[in-house]
């Protein structure tokens, strides 16, 4: 039961802040629920929780910008010559400063071999050339794709050093990271009652709960992962545009059979958006473009982390979930979303393969045009 205000202030001020102290160590693994709703439960909390943010958080923010399909170059914080001074002026300002590495990759297939603040000067609502990703090998222990990545706006974004470096407003930027996470949450957990509710009226949901979180892994790999992010997207688009007029360039018709909407078509006049890519043999090869966020979220993001309490299960049912959710996921651009003999040939390939069993559970995997 919550306390009411009155009985807050009877508390000596010691113990109320170490009550606020333990809600945050608890919370140690999910930022989104510290940023969001801890950090406004009071003024000392806030100032708290945006210091943690600036120590822990933010040094674990990589933001990824995207030169054609090949070349991926992540920008970190960048080291300060004094770190208390840094982050006094960090926590005051608002805005930090992140860098490339010292060497940038090159991509020989770009789609014109642009510089670092050329492409930078193509990021906009409409396409957005870089994903930002929080907690990479940190959230949820350390497990494979357990990490918050997402396509939400670098706020008031500035291009420095020819594009080697950038400033933005942090806490914005982090705020409309973690506060998109937070309502896929609630659509997914809307979205998995309703499709419960349906298998359970037509007889298809089992009864045994290791079987259950099998059903959902499909579940989520065949409908619910896209389609919360679809939804959420298109909140996104409304609150940026009430007209409809903008487009939303994430729905690429290279993801199309992921996200299922009809892809955008530039516009000529629309000077934002890269030009759609001519195919001049395979669809990989003859790729010009970087990925859209529902590409990276396929390769990247496990959705066994979506079950519920799956942090109680063992090592082998894990196994077993990251295996058959890759099965799902292999053959869903072909169209065999109902060719069980493929996916169970795939779950076991995934299985059989030679890296041992910690390392398919800890692992980082990036995005490749391949996969």
């Amino acid at each position: 039961m919550a306390l009411q205000p009155e009985l807050w202030q009877m508390l000596p001020l010691e113990l109320v802040e170490r009550i606020l102290d333990m809600l945050v160590e608890d919370h140690e693994q999910d930022p989104a629920f510290q940023w969001t709703t801890l950090r406004h439960t009071s003024g000392r909390q806030m100032r708290r929780i945006e210091r943690h943010f600036l120590s822990y958080w933010l040094p674990q923010l990589t933001i990824t910008l995207y030169s054609g399909p090949r070349c991926q170059i992540d920008y970190h914080l960048s080291p300060p010559s004094s770190q208390e001074n840094s982050n006094s002026s960090s926590l005051a300002t608002g805005r930090a400063r992140f860098q490339a590495p010292d060497e940038v990759p090159v991509d020989d297939h770009a789609a014109s071999g642009e510089d670092l603040r050329a492409l930078w000067g193509r990021y906009g609502f409409e396409n957005r050339v870089a994903h930002l990703r929080l907690g990479e090998g940190v959230l949820s222990h350390g497990m494979t794709g357990g990490y918050v990545v997402n396509d939400t706006d670098i706020v008031g974004l500035e291009v420095a050093h020819d594009g080697l470096a950038i400033e933005f407003d942090w806490r914005r930027t982090l705020d409309a990271l973690l506060r998109e996470e937070v309502m896929m949450r609630k659509l997914q957990t809307q979205m998995v009652e309703n499709r419960k509710a349906t298998l359970a009226a037509e007889r298809r949901w089992p009864p045994f709960p290791r079987i259950q979180r099998i059903a959902l892994v499909k579940q989520f790999v065949l409908d619910i992962q896209m389609a919360k992010r679809v939804a959420t997207q298109q909140h996104r688009l409304r609150r940026h545009d009430p007209t409809g007029q903008t487009l939303l360039g994430s729905l690429t018709p290279e993801s199309r059979h992921l996200h299922k909407q009809q892809p955008v078509t530039p516009s000529s006049s629309s000077s934002s958006l890269p030009p759609q890519p001519v195919r001049t043999c395979c669809a990989v090869c003859s790729r010009r473009s970087g990925p859209s966020i529902f590409e990276v979220v396929a390769c990247e993001e496990s959705v066994v982390l979506s079950l519920d309490g799956w942090q109680r299960l063992s090592k082998e049912e894990l196994l077993d979930l990251y295996a058959e959710a890759y099965g799902w996921g292999c053959y869903r651009s072909l169209g065999q979303e109902t060719n069980f003999e493929w996916q169970k040939s795939s779950k076991n390939d995934w299985l059989t393969v030679c890296s041992s069993g910690a390392e398919k559970l800890h692992s980082v995997r990036r995005w490749t045009p391949w996969f």
